[in-house]
């Protein structure tokens, strides 16, 4: 008798977890759904991703997102459309497993990069250049207008051909970067557009980039470097340093530079650099995560800067070009944690496929 009970309650139980199985998963046969291919194999974006595709049956259609759990409603039945946003908070979030499901019948997942979008202010990413995901640009196109992906969406410009830097496929990890040859230069048009970058509220600039060479590149300034200059610069100094300088127009308040050979040329690192008055210290500047140079600076200023935002040259663009490639340069409108600047740090290496620093 006691055989008999245990084998009634193994089938009982088996019976229940068949059941179960058989709920989560799609009618046998049962509809399909299909996701549009991506722009990249590893595609990663600055806010919001507009996922479509096509499904076979009659009803709604969702989406989620893990790890960090988002998720939301598509419009469409059997052709849909899904606008998937995602804000990474949490150490492991920012790479997102995006699942497609339509009530009924089959799903579909893709793989998307979501960095920090909290106090995000501006985003220049090399995968959408020309704010379609690059569809208008081909291989050594000039780059006249980079697309601000950030919700300020202040494009950066450049009206002489000459000095217009290159769009690049395939770069790095399948992913495209924009060229600049040591004469080319993006820039904005109203320089109280970026008075944050050198306020005392705070800000961050986070960029990947590579230099072919160890000598001066300038990522991102709008100051010429001038003490009488007011803004900011951030570029990397002669023997593969790192510096970081910015001046209230009187003198520069800070203007400090790194050990020797902190990168190397022809890979690309993750650069970041911090800023707020009053932290321990005022200014921090991070390689590939690890810090690497610090500053202080009596004070700061509220005043507009001499200069919109440059990339690849000084301030005013006429000098102290970078010759190398960016992925992208982002800027917060505050400090980033230590945990969101691990978001971003993960979310880039996994868009080249390799951690920093990589090598193409």
């Amino acid at each position: 008798m006691l055989a008999i009970a245990l084998l009634l309650a193994a089938s009982s139980m088996n019976a229940s977890s068949d059941a179960r199985d058989m709920a989560m998963r799609p009618p046998s046969g049962g509809p399909a759904l299909t996701i549009a291919a991506m722009p990249y194999t590893r595609t990663v974006t600055c806010g919001s991703y507009t996922l479509t595709g096509t499904a076979s049956g009659a009803g709604a259609v969702s989406w989620s997102a893990s790890p960090s759990g988002a998720s939301g409603a598509c419009t469409g039945t059997t052709s849909w459309s899904c606008v998937v946003a995602v804000a990474p908070d949490a150490t492991g979030e920012g790479v997102e497993t995006i699942t497609v499901a339509q009530s009924g019948a089959t799903s579909g997942t893709v793989d998307i990069g979501f960095p920090v979008t909290a106090d995000l202010s501006s985003c220049f990413d090399s995968h959408n250049v020309d704010g379609s995901y690059n569809s208008t640009l081909a291989n050594a196109d000039p780059v006249a207008t980079w697309s601000d992906e950030g919700p300020a969406a202040k494009d950066l410009a450049q009206g002489v051909g000459t000095a217009q830097p290159s769009f690049r496929t395939s770069v790095v990890g399948g992913s495209p970067v924009v060229r600049c040859d040591g004469g080319d230069a993006v820039g904005g048009s109203t320089a109280a557009d970026w008075t944050y970058l050198h306020a005392s509220g705070g800000s961050t600039v986070d960029a990947v980039v590579s230099m072919t060479n160890t000598g001066l590149n300038t990522i991102a300034a709008t100051s010429t470097g001038s003490g009488t200059n007011r803004g900011m610069g951030w570029r990397t100094n002669t023997t593969a340093a790192a510096n970081y300088y910015m001046s209230d127009g009187t003198s520069l308040r800070i203007n400090a530079t790194s050990s020797n050979n902190v990168f190397t040329a022809n890979t690309f690192n993750g650069h970041l650099v911090t800023l707020r008055l009053l932290d321990t210290p005022d200014m921090t500047s991070y390689i590939n995560g690890t810090s690497v140079v610090t500053g202080n600076a009596a004070a700061f200023t509220a005043s507009d800067p001499a200069n919109a935002l440059h990339l690849c040259a000084r301030g005013d663009g006429t000098a102290s070009f970078m010759t190398g490639d960016v992925v992208v340069v982002r800027t917060y409108t505050r400090v980033l944690t230590s945990t969101e600047r691990d978001i971003n740090k993960a979310v880039d290496e996994w868009r080249l496929g390799a951690t920093f620093p990589v090598t193409p």
